[in-house]
């Protein structure tokens, strides 16, 4: 899995709040725990091979919990500034989330989004997988093109809010590639589910604020704007990327193997 992008930055107010309560548990991989999470120690807990810590590590799918902590930061942020109207019988209201609202969004997420608590159950994913496909679907993670395709989306991460980025994405809407390198990235997104699981991710944000605000709603066209940035993110990523390369890295996404994993954890969230 590639690794997954984070648009957004975070508000002070949040990012303390979410932060209290995302990463107040541990890193399994880091600790050498192989068991499932088990705070009540009431279920029987279940024993994760090396393998399958191995594969959870090279997917880049831990990412994904980032990603709803940032998605999380980011619409609060947005709907402090500009929040929500709805109408009602009587009137139309502002809806706002204030602090307390704030808290309760971030510890609901935490029960399913924290650091350790996503690894748990991407563990949990994996482990569903037979072994022979577990083998070999490690033996296509560690190879060094999926190594390769790993550092050029993590190079361009840690870029993300840079000015050098910006300009890029200000160059790219006003001067668009050929048409046959949106093919290629557009081909890129589909094979390997980039924008599917940003989705996904989102989804499950905006799922938490919901429940927690009355009357809350996202922007109509976010999945339409979650795709737009993915393609713009891979775009960046990629823009030293021969079009034979590129061409096969999307192809490399069409392993049975990776599809198994693809599909098992899409399943999974």
């Amino acid at each position: 899995m590639p690794a997954l992008l984070s648009v957004f930055m975070p508000s002070r107010v949040l990012c303390i709040l979410l932060l209290g309560s995302l990463c107040t548990l541990s890193y399994a991989g880091e600790t050498g725990k192989n068991t499932a999470y088990n705070p009540d120690n009431v279920n029987p807990v279940i024993e994760y091979t090396e393998l399958e810590f191995k594969i959870v590590k090279a997917s880049g799918f831990l990412s994904l919990a980032q990603q709803v902590k940032y998605t999380a930061q980011r619409l609060i942020a947005l709907s402090s500034e500009n929040p929500a109207r709805v109408e009602s019988s009587s009137a139309v209201t502002p809806v706002m989330i204030n602090h307390a609202q704030h808290f309760a969004i971030a510890k609901r997420l935490a029960k399913s989004w924290s650091t350790e608590v996503w690894q748990q159950r991407l563990l949990a994913l994996v482990h569903t997988i037979p072994f022979e496909t577990q083998v070999a679907l490690q033996q296509q993670l560690s190879k060094p093109l999926w190594q390769k395709v790993q550092e050029k989306e993590q190079a361009a991460i840690a870029l993300q809010h840079s000015p050098e980025y910006s300009l890029y994405m200000e160059k790219l809407r006003q001067r668009p590639p050929a048409a046959s390198r949106w093919q290629l990235v557009e081909s890129l997104d589909k094979q390997s589910g980039f924008s599917a699981m940003i989705i996904l991710a989102r989804a499950a944000a905006i799922k938490a604020i919901g429940q927690q605000v009355k009357g809350w709603q996202p922007s109509e066209f976010w999945q339409n704007q979650a795709r737009q940035e993915v393609l713009e993110f891979l775009f960046y990523a990629y823009r030293k990327t021969p079009n034979a390369e590129l061409k096969h890295i999307a192809s490399s996404f069409n392993q049975a193997e990776i599809k198994t994993l693809f599909t098992t954890v899409s399943n999974g969230i």
